[in-house]
């Protein structure tokens, strides 16, 4: 019996090729067909199909005349401008003549709470070979956070004074100045390579500040939570201008900024401070 069935589906399959060997004949260049059986139906179809060809170095060129890429990385183009959309995340410090201040300051920061996050509309821009410019705009958002929660910042209008002083009468939780900017940076990057290359570039930043406040949250002497919100201008510099330093591969980046103006106004009786920021870019 299973011998029987072997022969027949053996049998089966040569007369499926046969049939297909007769009536099927397949072309590389051209196929024809008809519809409705007859020559005289009206519905006998004829047509060329072309070879598809496809060419990895045309959809490339493709790409980079539209100046867009399929895939996440930080593309440089050959020629014109790449827009994106980049989120900046880093962290905050200030140098006081030159260096960090001394842990015996009461304005001596906690670099690990004193973040900062960006959303920059950044563009890079071919000039000449390697030669880029990476500029954009975006908005920024600082927490300076103190490292001695004890500490509340004070402004003495009268005296035109940023005082920093240690309240021993609370136990601190959270004591921190907050500032938002637009920003503009220019950076003249060097791009080594297509897509995936690496690139450093050096450059100069400028901001507005668009507002500031302190914060400072504490138990009181019989246990109960408090927040103080202080929104103020705090005589921080309505304007900050440094220089910037940036590098990175494929679609990850690292930025540096120093400002070279200062923290607070030069009339302002307060510590003589120039920020700095250190993170990624997104």
């Amino acid at each position: 019996m299973l011998l029987l069935v072997v022969l027949s589906t053996s049998l089966a399959k040569a007369q499926n090729e046969a049939y297909l060997d007769q009536d099927l004949k397949v072309e590389s260049k051209t196929s024809a067909f008809k519809l409705g059986g007859t020559e005289n139906s009206g519905w006998d179809f004829t047509k060329s199909v072309p070879e598809a060809k496809y060419s990895s170095k045309a959809l490339e060129a493709t790409l980079e005349e539209n100046n867009w890429r399929d895939d996440l990385d930080r593309y440089y183009p050959r020629k014109g401008t790449q827009s994106f959309v980049n989120i900046y995340v880093g962290l905050n410090n200030y140098l006081q003549d030159g260096d960090l201040p001394s842990s015996d300051a009461l304005f001596t920061l906690n670099p690990l709470t004193s973040w900062y996050a960006a959303l920059n509309f950044d563009h890079a821009t071919r000039i000449l070979g390697p030669l880029y410019l990476d500029w954009g705009i975006g908005a920024s958002i600082q927490d300076l956070s103190f490292e001695n929660t004890r500490v509340e910042m004070i402004v003495d209008r009268t005296n035109k004074s940023v005082d920093f002083v240690e309240r021993m009468d609370r136990v601190g939780k959270k004591s921190k100045i907050n500032m938002m900017h637009l920003n503009v940076h220019l950076v003249p990057t060097f791009s080594f390579g297509k897509y995936n290359s690496f690139r450093i570039g050096a450059g100069v930043y400028a901001g507005y500040r668009i507002s500031s406040h302190t914060k400072y949250k504490y138990d009181d002497l019989t246990g109960d939570s408090q927040k103080d919100k202080f929104k103020d201008s705090l005589y921080i510099n309505p304007f900050k201008y440094g220089m910037r330093a940036q590098m990175g591969w494929s679609s990850f980046d690292l930025f540096f900024n120093y400002d070279i103006s200062e923290l607070f106004e030069e009339e302002a009786n307060a510590p003589r401070l120039n920020p700095v920021t250190f993170g990624v870019i997104f």
